[in-house]
């Protein structure tokens, strides 16, 4: 994991690792389809939402989750879903 790698995200003042974003953001229909990332699943939510997720100004974690790269956490940075830590690459 290099320092540009996404580590997990900040959603609403919490952490959470990028599998429990995931399956927090899947819609309904891609739920079977494990081929979709993260941030394709991440991508659609924020278009069906009208949100430039990639602009902090208009999408603030506090609205959407916004990423954590691993030179940004520490080992005391925990998945607030699933306790796992931020620094293992989940």
């Amino acid at each position: 994991m290099n320092g540009s790698d996404i580590a997990g995200y900040l959603w609403r003042g919490e952490t959470f690792c990028p599998t429990c974003i995931h399956d927090l953001f899947v819609p309904y229909e891609l739920i079977g389809d494990p081929e979709r990332s993260t941030e394709e699943i991440l991508d659609r939510a924020a278009a069906e939402q009208g949100i430039n997720r990639h602009d902090e100004k208009t999408s603030g974690s506090a609205r959407f989750p916004q990423p954590l790269y691993s030179d940004d956490v520490t080992s005391a940075d925990t998945c607030f879903f699933c306790g796992t830590a931020l620094t293992t690459g989940a």
